[in-house]
């Protein structure tokens, strides 16, 4: 994985290089976090979780399929899963994050600026990437996530959220809202209005800024 700057903005990325040339994305890191948990070096055994992970979801599919659609199991057999998965990824070191912000194409190269010195600075989380083109044809925003290195440590990512907004790339009122995920959620391919019901972002900005 290669780690680039803010010094080659994202906006121009499209027109300005070859498609078969251009890296999905742009990274920058903060030298001075630890990207993992635990003070871990390596990102976990992501391929352990994934197979484990699958299992427990085509587990879930399978038991739920005599339920009936409004059956409260369903519910409480979905609780299970998310227990269940938040296990594993205790388990295999997979507990990686980000803020997903979009900005507007126009807006995109300011805001990864902005980002890239939050993160050279500390101000915010472990690594940032942007996409160097819209993730769906006709979409006129970029997408820019900001990592911390544990989902599970509430107080590390509410500072990045409150860093985010004291650097005034957020607000509570957003048109588009912006939402935390796990990539463990990722790795399984579990993304919004996913067959298992399971909710695909893990934080709001609104919620979690009410919590002060």
């Amino acid at each position: 994985m290669k780690f680039l700057n803010k010094h080659l903005p994202p906006a121009e990325a499209d027109f300005n290089t070859p498609p078969h040339l251009l890296p999905p994305w742009y990274w920058i890191a903060n030298p001075k976090r630890s990207a993992y948990a635990n003070g871990r070096a390596d990102p976990g055994d992501f391929e352990s979780f994934s197979r484990e992970g699958h299992a427990l979801l085509h587990e879930f599919k399978a038991t739920i399929e005599g339920c009936a659609r409004n059956d409260p199991i369903r519910t409480q057999l979905r609780e299970v899963l998310k227990g269940e998965i938040g296990a594993l990824t205790s388990k295999w070191g997979v507990t990686v994050g980000k803020w997903m912000l979009f900005p507007k194409v126009g807006e995109v190269n300011e805001v990864w600026r902005r980002v890239c010195d939050g993160v050279e600075t500390n101000r915010l989380g472990t690594a940032a990437k942007v996409s160097t083109s819209c993730q769906v044809h006709g979409d006129p925003t970029r997408l820019i996530c900001v990592y911390t290195k544990d989902f599970t440590d509430v107080v590390d990512v509410k500072r990045v959220l409150d860093a985010l907004v004291a650097m005034g790339l957020v607000t509570a009122n957003m048109p588009r809202g912006i939402t935390y995920k796990c990539d463990a959620y990722t790795y399984l391919d579990i993304y919004g209005k996913n067959e298992y019901g399971l909710q695909a972002s893990m934080y709001g900005i609104k919620e979690m800024l009410t919590q002060g």
